[in-house]
């Protein structure tokens, strides 16, 4: 018998307070409002934290934006090392859920950092400042709590259709965060500062968080036999790789943030400079978000019918099409609108299913090599994200000195309002193009029942 076969005739499971996997509404809600929390922080800085660093602090975009590449290159080994960590983790409240209770009060700690650079520094104690801090919240603090949130959820039930349901409320959650951030901050922030604007959201952020860790419950795990539990961690890096859904996925989720973290940290000066109206921004943010809030309610029974890779396939076409509409007509107040209620509609299948997604991507590990790794196989979603948003941001920079972007003028030059059209449209539209080449390779839901159906029959044999 080789190593692989004994890993899948040693693993057993622990049911017995699983049921049939179902999870009541209540704890859905409590599990989506974690990442509400996690969006009080994590949207603030992508949306809000570069503005504030050039506009506030003073130092030059493409400065900011080489900090945020590196950071996130480095965010890489962090969301391998936590993914570890999770899983070699076992206490009387799981392996994720501890992590979650651990991070909650550093998530606001490490956003007022962010926003209250001290303004008696001088410019490199500036810099060294925005390092430190910036590296501590995302490589450290944003990578334990958010790569837990997302492991938890399949800790929490092993049905495929409850994993979605509760991916679609999680980020009906997100989509009103994330509008309340949008409409509400610029506004905050005249009236009590960025620091302020800080502490507010970072205690919401907390609260949210430990309401996620005190109502939900890890009832779904792989007991770790000595076997499992003598798996190094080469081993387990090497199962891993093998796992070529595991790339697949971890590919998609780079392009996927990627692409809104430009086009996110590049709104409010689209909404600026090309439109000419600052005040525009939040009306912006709602005509993305609006269609996206009401798709999440509707995609569990779209991906139940269709399944989730047709939906990826269909929204990234419908995305492309909203994209181009703002591409072909850039300073026409309702063609932009227009075009970001088409695009809104077709992030719906991206926002709510690639974490249902990375769920099954972790079956299939399991069912292929008789490893289960929960924690590492979801370093996908924390490293994509963290790694993707970094690279948006890092051009967002980049592209704004390239372009000569001026703080201190009013109407900025031609070359920089070119980028900034380009940061908004062209950048997202090539991340597109490949995500459908990357999903022409990657179409898990062609095997996932022959999957499901293994994986039952082996569990119930081997259930202790």
């Amino acid at each position: 018998m080789d190593r692989e076969e004994s890993f899948k005739e040693n693993l057993s499971y622990d049911l017995g307070k699983t049921g049939r996997g179902e999870v009541s509404l209540k704890e859905k809600l409590a599990y989506g409002l974690g990442d509400a929390g996690c969006n009080f922080v994590w949207t603030v800085v992508a949306s809000f934290l570069t503005l504030y660093y050039t506009d506030n602090v003073g130092v030059s975009a493409a400065v900011i934006g080489t900090i945020m590449l590196l950071t996130r290159l480095l965010d890489g080994l962090s969301d391998i090392a936590m993914g570890i960590i999770i899983d070699r983790t076992n206490t009387r409240w799981g392996k994720a859920r501890p992590w979650i209770l651990l991070s909650a009060p550093f998530m606001a700690i490490g956003l007022i950092l962010l926003f209250n650079v001290p303004a008696n520094f001088s410019e490199t104690g500036k810099i060294a400042y925005i390092s430190v801090t910036y590296v501590l919240l995302a490589v450290v603090i944003y990578t334990a709590c958010n790569l837990s949130y997302s492991t938890l959820l399949s800790l929490i039930t092993p049905k495929q259709e409850e994993r979605t349901s509760m991916s679609s409320i999680r980020f009906i959650f997100t989509m009103v965060t994330v509008l309340i951030i949008s409409v509400g901050t610029m506004p905050l922030v005249e009236k009590i500062g960025w620091g302020g604007m800080s502490v507010l959201y970072g205690i919401i952020s907390m609260l949210f968080l430990l309401i996620t860790f005190s109502g939900t419950k890890e009832r779904f795990a792989a007991v770790e036999t000595e076997i499992q539990n003598n798996l190094s961690v080469r081993e387990s890096l090497k199962y891993l790789f093998k796992n070529k859904y595991f790339i697949y996925t971890a590919v998609l989720f780079v392009l996927n943030y990627a692409s809104s973290g430009a086009a996110m940290g590049i709104a409010i000066y689209y909404a600026k400079d090309v439109l000419g109206n600052i005040g525009i921004f939040g009306t912006l943010t709602m005509a993305g978000l609006f269609p996206m809030i009401l798709g999440l309610f509707l995609f569990p029974k779209f991906a139940s019918r269709f399944g989730k890779w047709k939906c990826f396939v269909v929204g990234y076409l419908l995305q492309a099409i909203g994209y181009l509409m703002i591409f072909l007509m850039p300073t026409n107040i309702t063609v932009v609108i227009i075009g970001l209620v088409i695009k809104g509609i077709g992030a719906v299948p991206h926002t709510a299913g690639m974490f249902a997604l990375v769920a099954d991507v972790v079956d299939y590990g399991e069912w292929k090599y008789g490893v289960r790794i929960d924690g590492l196989t979801y370093s996908a979603t924390s490293f994509g994200m963290k790694v993707g948003t970094g690279i948006g941001s890092a051009i967002v920079g980049w592209g704004l000195a390239f372009g000569k972007y001026d703080a201190a003028v009013a109407v900025q030059s031609e070359s920089a309002l070119e980028v900034i059209k380009a940061l908004y449209t062209y950048i997202p539209l090539a991340m597109i193009a490949v995500g459908l080449i990357v999903l022409a390779m990657s179409n898990l839901d062609k095997i996932y029942p022959t999957i499901m159906k293994d994986l039952e029959e082996r569990r119930n044999n081997q259930t202790i």
